[in-house]
């Protein structure tokens, strides 16, 4: 850690990710000071998770005291390398989105006169209701997603008031599944949160509100009032406004740290709590995107992310609202088969060797001489298809006449799905200089960067600040709320964040005009091959 010769303040940004508790610190021209993380199944090895998680079939949970002893952990690792906790002015943050913690009646009074010299873990033992929180893996609230629907009067209905249709780990389904099925563990539920507003609520000694990015990645929250639904709140328990609380935007001073931190670690007493978020709006935050802007996440499940004016939702994607902005939203594509399946190519037909697979894409033209791949080993979510299907010239061949056009076929796939069906979110195709910009493992692939580029006919960026990360983002925020009053002149986040005139990407490829416009005539075609691949992988 290299510690500053000045007495600047500093800005902290938690994310409760599934994985990991991870906390990033900026300084006050936004550079990084530090990074900590507690790894859940390697530091915590007592809670007996894989990947930070407990499965048992289609139930996903993850024990919330679990969370509360890696809060514990983090800041005495801090403590021991001498961090300069006086220096704290602001603090915000995320958690893993579609979490949810039930508090037991009574703990507001705990959370208020928390004793520095116990642990956390100590006086929060008893503090849940429900003592494994449901995450975002959860898969067992089909029943629930019903309902919900019939409630809402439809998908479609439900889509357009909250911005997506019902899912099962979305946490309106995951409530009323609590309600149903542990109606005494429901009943003595003083407070839900999401597991952002649980990290918030632990700072603060206190219930923390719910804001409105996270919440409305609920299927609960009504995108346009930015208020709760009352036909869904209601469908999920009769009281289900009133343990969930207010709702609150997401760049909003919710109250100052607890005095716990300040006795125990030395932090400034007026050390300010922004609102946290989810992670992906964060995410979203870390990367201050203009609104033409796409942000592709390559990892292990692919995801897509843009802000946008004038949304569309409908039963496929996410229309999640804004982290920094009031009149902007947040489309969303999640993809289950990303790089794994990427991998599964380059270990199948070139020898588990990336430079193989890279020449192989850039060996064949747009369009693979008419071929076309959908590889959906897992149940795919965007479309809902499950299965392997190969066509070439039309036709559905169980193996392409030249294997190692698998390659480019897989990834021409991968990315005319986001292109169609983000069009279909209310993307506009086309736009001159777009640009893309690629986190995630998969990013540093060039040849995947080149068919971005040409797909989306945008210039493709990297981050070079850490970009897409979460706890980057929360970091961000924290220090433009803290400073909105008076060095920030009244500016917006994104205008804030300009002044700064930091060179935050590093051009990796633009797309070709020529190419592009190919795969937009191919567009179409490839279009009616996911149709009828819908309709052969329905599960």
């Amino acid at each position: 850690m290299a510690e500053s010769s000045s007495p600047s303040p500093l800005y902290c940004g938690f994310d409760l990710s599934t994985q990991q508790l991870k906390l990033t610190v900026i300084d006050a021209g936004r550079d990084v000071f530090m990074e900590q993380a507690v790894h859940f199944d390697r530091d915590l090895p007592e809670y007996g998770t894989v990947g930070g998680a407990n499965v048992k079939g289609l139930i996903a949970t993850a024990p919330t005291l679990m969370w509360v002893a890696a809060l514990d952990l983090l800041l005495s690792r801090l403590e021991s390398v001498g961090f300069p906790f006086a220096r704290v002015a602001a603090i915000s943050g995320c958690g893993q989105q579609h979490g949810s913690v039930y508090w037991r009646d009574g703990t507001a009074r705990t959370l208020g006169a928390l004793k520095s010299s116990l642990s956390l873990r100590e006086q929060l033992a008893d503090a849940f209701a429900v003592t494994r929180s449901p995450i975002w893996q959860d898969s067992s609230t089909e029943e629930e997603c019903g309902l919900l629907e019939t409630a809402a009067s439809g998908a479609d209905e439900l889509a357009r008031v909250t911005g997506s249709s019902a899912y099962e780990r979305f946490t309106g389904s995951q409530i009323m599944k609590v309600a149903r099925k542990q109606p005494a563990a429901y009943s003595a539920t003083e407070r839900i949160s999401l597991v952002s507003s649980f990290l918030a609520s632990l700072l603060l000694g206190a219930y923390a509100p719910i804001d409105v990015a996270d919440g409305s990645g609920m299927n609960l929250l009504n995108i346009h009032t930015k208020d709760w639904d009352e036909t869904l709140l209601n469908a999920c328990s009769a009281d289900a406004r009133s343990k969930l609380g207010d709702v609150v935007h997401t760049n909003t001073f919710v109250g100052v740290l607890s005095a716990y931190y300040i006795e125990k670690y030395g932090f400034r007493q007026d050390c300010r709590i922004i609102a946290f978020t989810g992670d992906n709006p964060d995410s979203l935050a870390s990367l201050n995107l203009g609104l033409h802007d796409i942000v592709i996440s390559l990892g292990t499940s692919d995801t897509l992310s843009f802000p946008l004016l004038s949304p569309k939702p409908s039963t496929e994607g996410h229309i999640l609202c804004h982290p920094t902005r009031d009149d902007a939203y947040m489309a969303m594509l999640v993809y289950k088969n990303g790089s794994l399946v990427r991998e599964s190519v380059r270990d199948n037909y070139f020898g588990g060797k990336w430079e193989g697979f890279e020449a192989a894409v850039r060996h064949y033209p747009v369009g693979c001489g008419d071929r076309t791949a959908f590889l959906f080993p897992a149940p795919e979510i965007t479309p809902r298809a499950h299965g392997v299907f190969r066509f070439e010239r039309g036709d559905l061949v169980k193996e392409f006449s030249d294997s190692d056009a698998n390659a480019r076929c897989l990834l021409e796939s991968q990315l005319m799905s986001m292109r169609s069906h983000a069009r279909r979110m209310g993307l506009e195709d086309g736009v001159c200089d777009r640009r893309v910009v690629l986190t995630g493992g998969g990013s540093v692939n060039n040849a995947i960067a080149e068919i971005v580029a040409d797909v989306f006919g945008a210039t493709v960026v990297r981050s070079v600040l850490g970009g897409g990360s979460a706890a980057l983002g929360g970091a961000y925020r924290a220090r433009y709320v803290a400073c909105r009053d008076d060095e920030m002149h009244g500016r917006s986040f994104e205008e804030a964040m300009a002044v700064d005139k930091k060179q935050n990407f590093k051009e990796i490829c633009r797309g070709d005009k020529a190419r592009f416009d190919a795969y937009s005539d191919l567009l179409p075609r490839w279009e009616a091959l996911e149709a009828r691949v819908c309709e052969m992988g329905k599960f």
